[in-house]
């Protein structure tokens, strides 16, 4: 059995850091929360970028269109 601890944060657009510590459950459930609310237009979440790092290495990530930018 694997017992180490994960240092996890989660990163929206404009909001900033929306969760930060140990529970690799919640921060993947709230990564698609913001997730979806990033596709649907809606909240404060609306269009945004969210990032979710586990151990400062990015575990998941879904970029927003207000990023989403051709050069």
């Amino acid at each position: 059995m694997n017992t180490a601890k994960h240092d996890y944060e989660l990163i929206v657009g404009n909001i900033g850091s929306v969760y930060q510590g140990p529970d690799g459950f919640e921060a993947y459930r709230l990564f698609q929360v913001y997730k979806s609310q990033s596709m649907a237009d809606y909240g404060r979440a609306s269009g945004e970028s969210v990032t979710l790092f586990k151990d400062a290495e990015i575990a998941r990530e879904h970029i927003g269109k207000v990023d989403d930018v051709e050069v």
